[in-house]
């Protein structure tokens, strides 16, 4: 092999090795490219070496490489700089804009401007024995450095882990019983005093201890509910034990450096990355605020004839209520308003409805989709088998049919019995004809983008339930129903009982306020959010769409102006609109319960070919409500709706 090469012998005739300069000339050769039976890079890295030892450089560089910020290159990179996911996201994306200017020398800050990837990572594992022996013995860092390293990580990880609402975790603990009251002691002695048994026992001990302590607080998590934040700091607290134990293990002579150089370089390259920050911590909310909703979406699977029967009054109700919202909703709409009070008006006339409906125990068919979707979800995870998990998909399907059914044909009736009641109070429709015509024509499915706002309408149901279960996971982290039931003010004003029953009714109603609320908010504002941008938007949702459609048709049948053709044309747009809100929904829930979840997508394509044998095979059980009782077991639901 041949040791010259000009731009090396270039970079090493300046007197002391430069590292960054070093290190771009070695990164430019490429790690997968091979020659004579070696890739580019790591050739260039063996006649690196060997210039080095040519010129008497190697203790240089080594000296270079065991800087002062060594300290920090073992303890901080690869590790969130906050202890916030929102002040770390935010960092990442500041840092991502606004150049920084890093201290000469600084290790942490050179990775960083090297722009590391996985591939350069891959590399670093795949280099020869006999590099990593040449390598490890020029770049190994005293055993001081370890230490420091380690004693700085453990203050760290002593701070977040002593942490106030950590603790809160284990009310019944002492604060001073928590392990990480005495891990910045023992981290110091095990690094001080690296190969006494009695201090590596120690450390073993409080490092068993921690890791039992962070167990015990995700349990608690996952019982009751999750903050993103205190997700972020155990995962943080993981992370910084696991580099702890790595750098004792150095410290003491027993470290695998191409494995903590490989750590260093992935670390170093998701180090700015939001997707990486986000991905873990993210999920587990999405798992918990899944799971609210998959309890919630219990209530509404007909799995008897019985809850068939009690799901068709409950959405008779719920279509009862949307005529009269439907009603204000146009006349509202009519009134010479600024936008800001239209939409806030409009937001109030839902939220009100809907809420109600929610305290009436009615239902909005359209809000089912999503929930179930979450219930579906999670059977897939128990993998009961095919035979369950098919049950429960007749059993979705059945209940959304008669509940989108109970909603239409009891809402337009009703909603054509408000306009003749109208009428034969005043004398004259209750709204004008071309609000009338409207409501007509914007349910033909092949007018306008009808069938398009029916799609985004599934969406904005899929962001209500959203809403709903992060509600839900957000009280049952704070557990505010107990909170509210023992508040000392709330029981001087309304007594023991009173407080008691607000706290049931809090933890009842609650996630479905917020999902109906949010629901509300969605139908009104986002459309005038795409009117602002200059585009135009409306919503289509089966059941207010069908009163409308009723509305509209007897005005104009009191007027004369009926055409039938186009009651005909809006009934069959109901129909599809239906399907879309339902289908749009449904998928964007089960997506999101199933990526939450980690269910791969085989099980659910599986799933699906055996709902169509079961269809082909018996339609009705699908449709129609069963005969008997199904076999699917009974699932104990919580409490809330929403």
């Amino acid at each position: 092999m041949a040791l010259s090469d000009p731009r090396l012998d270039a970079l090493l005739s300046v007197g002391e090795p430069r590292l960054e300069p070093l290190l771009r000339w070695l990164l430019e050769a490429s790690p997968v490219d091979v020659a004579d039976g070696e890739a580019h890079r790591t050739t260039r890295l063996r006649r690196l070496h060997a210039a080095l030892a040519f010129r008497g450089l190697t203790g240089p560089l080594s000296e270079a490489w065991n800087h002062a910020s060594a300290i920090r290159l073992l303890a901080e990179t690869g590790l969130p700089d906050r202890t916030t996911l929102m002040g770390e996201g935010f960092l990442r994306i500041v840092d991502r804009i606004i150049p920084r200017l890093d201290p000469e020398g600084d290790l942490y800050a050179l990775l960083d401007r090297l722009n590391l990837e996985e591939a350069d990572a891959a590399w670093i594992e795949g280099l020869p024995e006999d590099l990593r022996a040449l390598w490890g013995l020029l770049l190994a860092p005293p055993p001081e450095i370890w230490a420091h390293a380690a004693h700085l990580l453990a203050h760290r990880a002593a701070a977040v882990g002593l942490s106030r609402d950590l603790l809160a975790l284990d009310p019944e603990g002492s604060d001073v019983d928590s392990p990480f009251f005495r891990l910045t002691q023992v981290v110091h002695d095990a690094g001080e005093r690296p190969r006494d048994a009695e201090a590596r026992a120690a450390w073993e001990a409080c490092w068993t201890a921690c890791i039992a302590s962070l167990a015990q607080a995700q349990a608690r998590l996952d019982d009751r509910g999750v903050s993103t934040d205190l997700v972020f700091r155990l995962e943080l607290l993981e992370a910084q034990l696991a580099r702890i134990g790595q750098i004792l293990d150095f410290a003491a002579g027993q470290g695998d450096g191409t494995a903590l150089a490989a750590e260093l370089v992935r670390g170093s390259a998701a180090q700015h990355g939001l997707l990486t920050l986000l991905r873990t911590t993210v999920k587990r909310l999405a798992r918990k605020v899944v799971e609210h909703t998959g309890e919630t979406g219990e209530h509404y699977i007909a799995r008897n004839r019985s809850e068939w029967w009690a799901m068709v009054r409950s959405a008779a109700g719920g279509g009862l209520l949307t005529a009269g919202t439907a009603l204000f909703k146009i006349g509202l709409s009519a009134l010479p308003l600024a936008p800001l009070v239209s939409g806030v008006s409009l937001t109030a006339n839902y939220a009100v409805s809907f809420c109600t409906m929610q305290l009436l125990g009615f239902t909005l068919a359209s809000k089912q989709p999503a929930m179930t979707a979450a219930a579906l979800a999670r059977a897939l995870e128990e993998d009961d088998g095919q035979a369950q998990e098919v049950e429960l998909v007749a059993a979705i399907t059945r209940t959304q049919v008669i509940a989108t059914l109970g909603n239409v044909l009891v809402t337009m009736p009703v909603a054509a019995g408000l306009v003749a009641g109208w009428v034969w109070l005043t004398g004259h429709a209750p709204i004008a004809e071309e609000a009338a015509l409207h409501g007509l024509q914007a349910t033909h499915p092949f007018h306008g983008w009808t069938l398009a706002f029916a799609a985004l309408t599934g969406v904005l149901l899929w962001l209500s339930s959203l809403a709903a279960g992060w509600t839900a996971n957000w009280s049952a982290y704070r557990c505010l129903p107990e909170a509210l039931a023992q508040n000392h003010r709330l029981r001087s004003w309304f007594g023991a009982g009173g407080a008691e029953t607000l706290g049931r009714f809090v933890h009842r109603h609650l996630a479905g306020f917020a999902g109906y609320t949010a629901l509300g908010a969605l139908l009104v504002f986002v459309p005038m959010a795409f009117a602002f941008a200059g585009i135009h938007a409306e919503v289509r949702h089966v059941t207010l769409q069908a009163a409308s459609l009723a509305l509209g048709s007897a005005t104009l049948w009191f007027q004369g102006t009926l055409v039938w053709r186009e009651v005909v044309w809006g009934l069959l747009g109901i129909g599809l609109i239906g399907v879309l809100n339902f289908a749009v929904s449904f998928t964007l829930a089960l997506w999101t319960a199933l990526r939450a979840r980690d269910l791969s997508g085989r099980a659910s394509r599986h799933l699906w070919l055996e709902i169509l044998k079961a269809f082909n095979r018996n339609p009705g059980r699908f449709l129609l409500p069963p005969r008997r009782s199904a076999t699917l077991d009974s699932r104990v639901p919580g409490d809330s709706h929403a």
